[in-house]
């Protein structure tokens, strides 16, 4: 703690001060004549007594504070470090002098006893407040003799040590996010009088704080202790400091922040639930733990398609239920199953292209996969419709009043639909000339393919031209031809 410099050399003569003015202690906003003597009491050494003095003018006129003189071979024990009017102290230093005291009015000042040795050494503090050359009107002045006794300080104890002044506390290496708290105690010797703890000033920074019964200013009697706990929470890997000052001792405080360990999860594995490996599925899939898991924390499940298709690299309709190919899922401590967002499981669609499914989970540093094995399979058709008299353009040298339309919707998973066949029915059920109608649809296929995003879904649209009465047309089914083989549809009334 620094001392005010040059404070007490404003009058080498004895002090002087009117009689009008008196002087108090003040403690807790009580005021209480001083007296002629104040003992400050047994202080450790290297710690401070404070104690706050007023000087009240009780006169009609204003007075001046021109001086206030320590004398003794103490006195660097003793130090004034403030004062206010009433709030002139701007800081630990002293105003500069004279200080005016008006009428009725107050000035505090605070005096430091600061012991230096064991003992107790004693001063005079003589007060002058009426400005005068010499100061020699015993009445203008107000002499107090101060005292205290210097004992040994409070012991800084760590582990039941002694804690040297300047010795570092380490807190070692601690995982961001966690604590370790270091327990010092502040004891009193037996052979001591009571003792003050010291003013603790609090830390600065978040990764150091303080707590403990030596915060809160006890006294510590004789062979007695108070704990000061210091705590060190890391928020961020690295080394980090800070001090702790006790009293005019100060202490390096010094810790390591390091990254918490990855948790550590049981073996996890995929079920899936599918009724057929095929195209154009709905399936469902969940994440199992070998055993119940010792830690929280998430995982993700990846999917990802491996086109059997020549030419055919991917399958955008391949995906989750929400359209992407990734899906999280946390895990809780002691639970044997992942949780995803909707649930225990998770939805998938198995598109329509021939390949391979690739599931892949990962959970902590543990992986494991399931494939799902989509075969190349016949055309497939999902709708049919029938309809007559069609408009269409009369341009087109086919287009006529009476004729009949088929649009068939469905998917090639191979995307290697060829030959298209169509045959028409009468209403006794015998087939129309010149039935089967052969189409090589390959190239047009092909083209669709090649530009569509819709992976193997096709929507298709047959337009016939009819001579004489469309009405006499009542039933078609048509045969599509891929690599795998030709499907036939069931018949499509009109």
């Amino acid at each position: 703690m620094s001392r005010p410099i040059g404070l007490f050399a404003l009058l080498a003569a004895a002090a002087c001060a009117s009689a009008q003015v008196t002087l108090s202690t003040v403690e807790g906003g009580v005021a209480t004549p001083a007296g002629q003597a104040y003992p400050f009491g047994p202080v450790g050494l290297g710690s401070v007594a404070d104690v706050v003095f007023r000087l009240t003018n009780t006169g009609s006129k204003a007075v001046s504070l021109s001086s206030i003189l320590m004398t003794g071979p103490y006195a660097p024990d003793f130090s004034v470090v403030c004062a206010k009017s009433p709030d002139l102290c701007g800081g630990s230093s002293f105003p500069e002098l004279p200080l005016q005291i008006n009428s009725t009015g107050t000035l505090d000042f605070t005096v430091q006893f600061e012991p230096f040795q064991l003992g107790t050494p004693s001063i005079y503090m003589t007060i002058c407040t009426l400005a005068s050359a010499n100061c020699t009107d015993a009445g203008n002045t107000i002499t107090v003799f101060l005292s205290g006794t210097g004992v040994p300080p409070l012991t800084v104890l760590l582990d039941n040590e002694p804690l040297g002044a300047g010795e570092t506390v380490s807190f070692g290496s601690v995982q961001v996010g966690s604590s370790r708290t270091i327990a010092l105690i502040l004891s009193n010797p037996q052979t001591n009088p009571p003792l003050a703890v010291p003013t603790i000033p609090t830390l600065t920074g978040d990764a150091f704080s303080l707590a403990g019964s030596a915060l809160s200013g006890p006294t510590v009697a004789p062979g007695s202790s108070a704990e000061l706990d210091v705590t060190f929470t890391p928020t961020a890997t690295g080394p980090q400091q800070a001090t702790l000052t006790i009293g005019l001792l100060t202490y390096p405080l010094q810790g390591t922040g390091v990254a918490p360990p990855p948790p550590v999860f049981p073996a996890p594995s995929i079920q899936l639930t599918l009724q057929t490996a095929g195209s154009a599925q709905q399936g469902s899939l969940s994440v199992s733990l070998a055993s119940g898991s010792v830690s929280s924390g998430s995982g993700t499940v990846t999917l990802a398609f491996q086109s059997a298709v020549s030419g055919v690299s991917d399958d955008p309709t391949v995906t989750f239920a929400d359209g992407t190919r990734s899906a999280a899922f946390t895990v809780a401590a002691g639970a044997s199953a992942g949780q995803f967002a909707d649930g225990p499981s998770v939805a998938f669609g198995t598109g329509t292209t021939a390949g391979t499914l690739v599931f892949t989970v990962t959970l902590g540093a543990n992986t494991a996969q399931a494939n799902v094995t989509i075969p190349a399979a016949l055309i497939f058709i999902n709708a049919a419709v029938a309809t007559r008299n069609v408009a269409c353009d009369p341009a087109l040298v086919y287009c006529t009043t009476t004729n009949v339309q088929l649009q068939i919707n469905g998917w090639d998973n191979t995307r290697s639909a060829s030959q298209l066949a169509f045959t028409f029915f009468n209403s006794s059920g015998a087939q129309i000339s010149p039935s089967p109608i052969t189409v090589a649809a390959g190239s047009a296929f092909q083209q669709y393919f090649a530009s569509s995003d819709m992976a193997g879904v096709f929507g298709l649209t047959a337009f016939f031209p009819v001579t004489g009465d469309s009405d006499d047309v009542v039933a078609a089914v048509v045969q599509l031809t891929n690599s795998v083989g030709a499907v036939e549809s069931a018949q499509i009334t009109f």
